[in-house]
C-alpha cells in the first residue's frame, strides 16, 4: 500500500488534502463550523493517503455506549445542515470517479473517489482509520453484541 499511497500523494493527494485543509481552516474560524472542520481534517487525512484506510462511524470505533447522546444529536444536526454541500461534493466525486473508471489505470482512483463521496456526504462522526484498526473495532463490536 505504501507505493500506491506515494504515487497517489505525488499525483493527486497533496492538492486534494491541501484543498480540504484550507476548507477546514475556513470552517474552524466559526464556532458552528468547528465540527465540520474536524471532519474536513479527517477527510484531508484520507485524501492524502487513501490506500489502506477505512472510513467508519465514531460509534462503531468507540462503541455506541461510549459516544454521548448529546454528541450524537449535535452531530446529526450539523450533518443535516451540511447535507446540501455534501451532496454537491459527492456528485463532483462521483463524476470524477466515472471519468477515472473509463481507463484501466484510473480504476483505483475511481474507487478512492467513490469512498470519498461516501465520507463527504455525511462527515460528522466519521473517522479515517487504518484497515487493521477498523477490523479490530468490528471484531470488538461483534463480540460485544454477542455477549448481550
Amino acid at each position: 500500500m505504501g507505493f500506491f499511497n506515494f504515487i497517489w500523494f505525488i499525483l493527486i493527494g497533496w492538492w486534494e488534502a491541501l484543498a480540504h485543509l484550507i476548507l477546514a481552516g475556513l470552517f474552524a474560524i466559526t464556532i458552528v463550523g468547528i465540527p465540520i472542520a474536524k471532519s474536513m481534517f479527517q477527510f484531508a487525512k484520507l485524501m492524502a493517503f487513501p490506500f489502506g484506510k477505512e472510513i467508519i462511524k465514531e460509534t462503531d470505533l468507540k462503541g455506541s455506549a461510549n459516544v454521548s447522546l448529546i454528541r450524537k444529536i449535535f452531530g446529526t444536526l450539523v450533518n443535516i445542515i451540511w447535507l446540501p454541500f455534501g451532496i454537491i461534493f459527492a456528485v463532483c466525486y462521483f463524476l470524477s470517479a466515472l471519468a477515472a473508471f473509463v481507463t484501466i489505470v484510473g480504476i483505483p482512483v475511481g474507487v478512492v473517489y467513490v469512498r470519498s463521496a461516501a465520507f463527504i456526504i455525511w462527515p460528522i462522526g466519521a473517522k479515517c482509520v487504518s484497515k487493521k484498526q477498523a477490523y479490530a473495532s468490528a471484531v470488538a463490536n461483534e463480540l460485544e453484541r454477542r455477549n448481550k
